[in-house]
Parts: structure tokens; sequence; C-alpha cells
């Protein structure tokens, strides 16, 4: 065999091994059994009639006996299958032992990866954890405060006792929501609870009366949510929102339904130069956990116009 015959047949060989490696790795990893079936059987017959040319056409056989070619070479099977067979089985065989292998390491590289990561994951919670708890030395105490003060109050000034009562059990609440370890859903019916514990403190903070109509409709008991959303909404109101025109209150709707819930703010803006900045802080935050809950299965869309302003909030189960 000539040297030529010889960088051919190395290059043929090297083919058939990374033609079988291939469909295996980018059809057979994929779980297209067919499409490699289909892939192995069009590789193999094409093979196949290269080989048939080689054996019995005049280049191949050119380049076989240096071009002294044989006259009347017969057709035979069991020729044609021993060389098809020598020049195919080993690769194939090769390409299949190299796909498992790289596969197997592969699963290995990847189990590492989610060790390390979960590694990383448990480090970073121990971390939020204890900056968490450090954050709530303060909120704390003050909660023990206002608890020490209603025992005060009470004798004197019920009403105050009551109002120092509702900021103790908001606090309560508001410590429970952000810690680490705590629920990341909570009933929609708590959530709104704690809205109505909000509303009603800044009825009293509130120098003068505000207009916020909240309505429920539905089985709110059903559903979750993220802590403290929707006392981000009414923070908002306060911050941008006319809230003091009687014709013209805000307006918080929440519709439960068969398969989800939908929360509806409106509001009438502010006019003259705002007293707050807006950053959109408060509200992206929401996306982002809203989002992290649910997924694809919650949607938050904005509308406004010069005067009035309408954010609407869906969770929809089965879409």
């Amino acid at each position: 065999m000539t040297l030529g015959a010889s960088l051919i047949t190395v290059f043929y060989c090297a083919t058939i091994f990374y033609v079988v490696y291939l469909i295996l790795k980018y059809v057979y990893d994929r779980g297209h059994i067919l499409g490699t079936i289909v892939l192995m059987i069009g590789f193999y017959v094409l093979s196949g009639l290269m080989v048939y040319y080689q054996l019995y056409g005049k280049f191949g056989l050119e380049i076989i006996n240096n071009k002294y070619v044989i006259v009347h070479h017969a057709f035979n099977w069991a020729k044609y299958a021993q060389t098809f067979l020598v020049m195919h089985s080993n690769y194939s065989v090769m390409a299949v032992g190299y796909y498992y292998y790289k596969s197997k390491l592969r699963e290995s590289s990847d189990k590492l990866e989610a060790v390390n990561a979960r590694l990383a994951a448990e480090s970073s919670m121990k971390t939020f954890q204890y900056t968490t708890l450090s954050a709530q030395v303060h909120p704390h105490m003050m909660a023990n405060i206002f608890s020490h003060l209603k025992n005060k109050v009470d004798p004197y000034d019920i009403e105050l006792g009551k109002q120092l009562s509702e900021l103790y059990r908001l606090m309560k609440f508001y410590m429970e929501a952000h810690h680490v370890e705590g629920a990341t859903h909570i009933l929609l019916a708590d959530e709104v609870t704690a809205l109505k514990q909000y509303l009603s403190i800044q009825e009293k903070v509130e120098p003068n009366p505000f207009y916020i109509k909240l309505s429920c409709s539905g089985n709110l008991m059903r559903f979750s949510i993220a802590p403290t959303v929707m006392q981000t909404l009414a923070g908002n109101l306060f911050k941008h929102a006319d809230l003091w025109d009687k014709n013209h209150p805000a307006k918080i709707d929440i519709l439960a339904g068969h398969a989800g819930y939908r929360i509806t703010v409106k509001n009438k803006k502010r006019s003259g130069p705002q007293m707050m900045p807006s950053h959109d802080v408060g509200l992206r935050n929401v996306r982002i956990r809203m989002e992290y809950l649910f997924g694809t299965d919650f949607s938050m869309e904005e509308n406004q116009d010069d005067d009035h302003y309408e954010l609407t909030l869906c969770v929809q189960r089965y879409k």
C-alpha cells in the first residue's frame, strides 16, 4: 500500500470515528433515537458505497495497487463484507466507548458543579441569615418597647393603646416576613389583614383624612402572595397619589377567581411637584419577588396618563 493510500485510510477511519461520535453527542444525547438510527444507517450506506468504489472502482484499484489495474475484477460479497466490517467495526466501537466515557466525565463534572453551587448557596444563606438576624435587633427592641408602652397607656387611653397594639402586630408581621428562614408565601387573606392594619395606623398618623377604597371579592384563602406586597403598593399611594379628594378616592381591588387572582391599584396623581422622588425600587422588588415565586404565572402591568395611574398584578395558575 502506498503512502497516499495509507493517509487516505487513516483519514477515512478518523472520519468514521468522529461521525459516529458526533451523531451520538448531538442527536442521541437529546433523546432523538429515531434520528440517530436514520443518520447512522445513512452514514453506513454512504460509507458502504465508498468502500465498494475503493474495492471495485478504477481509481480505488490504482491507489491500492499502485496503478496496476486488475482486469475483470469480479464482485465478491465475502470480500466486500470483510473489508466493510474491518473498516467500520473497530472505529465505531471506539466512538461509542469514547461517547460513554465523555458522558460519564460530563456527568461527574455536573455533579461536582452542583455540589459546589450548593456549598456556595449554603455559605451565602448563613451570611444572609446572620445579617438579617443582626438587622432585627433594633426592630425587636422597638417591638418590646411598644408592648411595654401599651401596658402603661391602656389604663389612661384605650384608643392609643389599641394603636400601639396595631403597631406591634404590624412590626411583628414585617419581622417574620423578612426573616431568612421565614415563609416565602403567605395567604392572600393574611396579607389583606396586614394591609388593613397598616391603613388603620396611617389614619392616626396622617394629619389630614385620606381616602383609599379597599374592596375584596372571592375566596382569598385559596391563594398565596409574597409578604408585604400589599403594604408596598399602599405605601406608593401615600408617596405619589392624591388621597385627599373624597370624590376620587384611590382604589385597591382584589379579585380572586377560580385559577388565580388579580390586584388592581388605581389613583389620581398628585398635582404639583412630587414631595418624594420615585425610584421604582418598591415596584421593582415586588416584580422580582413575585416572579421568583410564581414565574410565568405572574404578570405586572402599568398604565398611566397625565392625571391617573393604574397598576395591575395578576397570578394565573392555569393559562
